[in-house]
């Protein structure tokens, strides 16, 4: 208990994988490429809390949104109980939901004799975090935080490798169940120290906008476009804090909140998910718009 709160929290993961290439945009940048993708301090792909957030309340509110872009509370009150209240209502309440940032994890790339997920030891640090936050929390791992602890600790027997013409260490991990199913993880991970290989990794697609009459590009119909690559992993988590008071949530809210399980199925039932097991739930979502293109869709694993 700090200063008379009680620090009741709960802990998911959230592993998800890029089934197309996506841009979380950051808007219109200085350098080389018009319109990056979003990073953080030290200059490696994200995925904002916001940027994750949006699109999950989306998912949540369904037919629910009203003409101004912002969930009916009244229809759908429990969006407004996990995800908080909207800015237009009377009354402000926060959600039971604290969404965290989706840190890059890694991302594939070509080896000589096929290709690996490709991480640098600041990606797994940062990782590492997440999954030490939310297994403290918990006081246990499931099946889906075991699948990650087998992407940040089973790094022994490495072999040298070169990849886009760095270092890197070559590890050949077993154990997976869920991530072995997805079309770019063989359980390969190479592992470096140079920020560059991931910068290498990322794709920059040059767009124009044409005349439709004539074909011809119009004046400043021309600019750039930074993605992140199909089959990169990202990892994250919600914190289900129990301490939140929210007008949107019934009384049953709260005997879910202590119990990570029927939460979870909660969840599933409110992110329309795939059962996987009894603690890992999946779903689809488009992240960063760019759908009428064939770019952002990520396939998200929830679970404990």
């Amino acid at each position: 208990m700090v200063n008379g709160y009680s620090l009741l929290m709960k802990g998911l993961f959230i592993l998800a994988y890029a089934v197309t290439n996506l841009h979380p945009g950051a808007g219109r940048g200085y350098g080389i490429v018009d319109l990056s993708v979003q990073k953080d301090q030290l200059g490696y792909p994200i995925i904002y809390s916001s940027a994750f957030k949006g699109p999950l309340k989306a998912l949540c509110a369904s037919d629910a949104i009203n003409d101004s872009g912002r969930i009916n509370c009244k229809r759908k009150p429990e969006c407004c109980c996990l995800f908080g209240s909207e800015p237009d209502d009377e009354e402000s309440s926060k959600g039971i939901l604290n969404v965290l940032d989706l840190p890059l994890f890694s991302v594939p790339a070509p080896i000589h004799d096929g290709f690996t997920q490709l991480s640098v030891d600041y990606l797994i640090s940062r990782t590492n975090n997440i999954f030490n936050i939310i297994s403290e929390i918990n006081e246990y791992v499931g099946s889906l935080g075991n699948e990650i602890s087998l992407l940040l600790h089973e790094h022994e027997s490495g072999e040298e490798r070169e990849v886009y013409n760095s270092k890197a260490k070559l590890f050949n991990i077993k154990g997976f169940r869920i991530l072995s199913s997805l079309p770019l993880f063989n359980g390969k991970l190479a592992v470096s120290k140079d920020k560059k290989v991931i910068d290498k990794s990322l794709i920059i697609y040059t767009r124009n906008r044409l005349n439709l009459l004539t074909k011809v590009v119009t004046e400043g119909g021309l600019w750039s476009e930074e993605y992140i690559p199909m089959g990169s992993f990202f990892i994250g988590g919600l914190i289900i804090d129990e301490n939140v008071q929210n007008n949107f949530c019934g009384g049953e809210m709260g005997k879910l909140t202590c119990d990570n399980l029927r939460f979870l199925s909660y969840l599933s039932k409110v992110f329309h998910a795939s059962k996987i097991s009894d603690d890992i739930y999946s779903f689809y979502l488009n992240i960063g718009g760019k759908e009428s293109i064939g770019k952002g869709l990520v396939k998200v694993f929830l679970g404990v």
